[in-house]
């Protein structure tokens, strides 16, 4: 059995030119005054990327213009699209076919000392393609990405851990990989030089996971450094913040907290009287406490504190969650439901309730929904398939636009360059 198989198809790139570019020669001439260094900013709001259902065709749309762009053919069905960790390409995951493509937005940014530089090319689909077993779960911590594959049962091809970065995309490479002993249905997260991912044992009942191990990077492979005791039975679900990583399990939440270049795990019981188990997590990289959806029920987790709070976003209803998604800058979380309704909270409040608006109707379980995130402000993007439309909802002042489209939208996400924190 072959230790390695997440081998691109690829290992060159084109590498695009910005259209915008510094003059990078110095002038000496003492006494002489020197010229301030211009600002090169793009005016520009981002770029939706998103699948068409029926075919395997994806579209770039331009927001401030509000028309297509352009449109490529990604060869094969696309499960999912994500946004790399910069936000400059599309993430596509092709599941059932074993791969990963990219599209270049074409919106980038770069630190050039004494200013940030932003750049804009034209969209454009990568030659890069990544290769492996069931790419599901994809994650997200600072600049890396972490690509979980499930592998497969029968005949057994195992599980595996793939990091990469802007830069690596770019390069038509990957940081480092790491080939497990099994098939699972598993998660990663990245911490730096350091990675958690998912362990099963060969007698397990099913492909969940049932503890979390630690590795440290060594050049483009890992070295395992631990397998934490504590036992997270049915292990579904992760997410990091600054200083942990959280993992659902079927009995509570395993909160793992990283010192430095230290890691420990504690176990976090689920409270008295919850229903099912935290089986997702998500969250805000600037927040500490996480979210976790028991089922339909939501619940505030606070790593420090070891607590678990249940919070009542239905208000009594019983609608149940297609989509959610949190504001770019972590000051609101939006759940759309099945009625169509969407419900804003406020997270500076304990995730009160801002307002419940009804947006939709006619969704179809079988290509539901999909939230986009502006990284500029606080707009969110809203897929409408029945309507052949988006949404766009400004978040603060709760004003709605429709987008139409030519085509029945799908998956989606947002690609350019994010607003500086203030």
């Amino acid at each position: 059995m072959s230790k390695v198989f997440f081998q691109p198809a690829s290992l060159a790139t084109v590498m695009l030119l910005g259209l915008f570019g510094c003059d990078s020669s110095t002038h000496s001439n003492e006494g002489k005054a020197q010229p301030e260094h211009p600002q090169h900013k793009i005016d520009s709001q981002g770029l939706l990327v998103l699948s068409s259902s029926g075919n395997n065709l994806v579209y770039v749309y331009d927001i401030k213009h509000k028309k297509m762009l352009t449109s490529f053919d990604s060869k094969k069905p696309v499960h999912s699209i994500y946004a790399s960790p910069n936000q400059r390409y599309a993430v596509l995951l092709q599941r059932n076919d074993h791969q990963i493509s990219f599209i270049d937005g074409g919106l980038y940014q770069e630190d050039h000392a004494d200013h940030l530089h932003d750049y804009q090319q034209a969209p454009a689909l990568s030659s890069f393609v990544l290769k492996g077993i069931a790419p599901t779960h994809y994650e997200v911590h600072g600049n890396q990405a972490a690509i979980f594959f499930d592998g497969a049962a029968a005949p057994m091809q195992a599980a595996g851990v793939t990091i990469l970065t802007d830069a690596n995309i770019a390069a038509a490479k990957t940081s480092a990989s790491l080939t497990l002993p099994l098939n699972m249905h598993g998660t990663a997260e990245p911490r730096g030089s350091h990675l958690l991912t998912t362990y099963r044992p060969a007698d397990a009942a099913n492909t969940l996971p049932t503890q979390v191990e630690w590795y440290q990077q060594e050049g483009n492979s890992f070295k395992l450094k631990e397998r934490f005791s504590e036992q997270c039975p049915g292990l579904h679900g992760s997410y990091s913040v600054k200083d942990y990583s959280l993992f659902g399990c079927i009995d509570g939440v395993l909160v793992v907290q990283q010192k430095a270049d230290e890691l420990s795990a504690v176990k976090l019981a689920n409270p008295a009287g919850m229903t099912g188990r935290i089986g997702t997590l998500t969250g805000h990289k600037n927040l500490t406490q996480v979210i976790g959806f028991a089922g339909q029920d939501m619940y505030l987790i606070d790593p420090v504190s070891l607590t678990m709070q249940k919070l009542d976003w239905r208000q009594g209803g019983t609608q149940t969650r297609v989509s959610y998604a949190m504001s770019s800058d972590g000051d609101y979380f939006v759940q759309l439901d099945n009625s169509g309704a969407v419900t804003i909270q406020q997270v500076a409040t304990g995730y009160s309730i801002k307002a419940k608006l009804a947006l939709l109707n006619n969704i179809d379980s079988s290509n539901p929904p999909v939230i986009a995130v502006n990284g500029q402000n606080d707009d969110i993007f809203i897929t409408d398939p029945a309507n052949k439309q988006l949404l766009q909802l400004d978040l603060t002042s709760l004003a709605v636009s429709k987008l139409p489209l030519e085509v029945t939208p799908a998956k989606m996400t947002w690609l350019g360059i994010r607003q500086p924190a203030p």
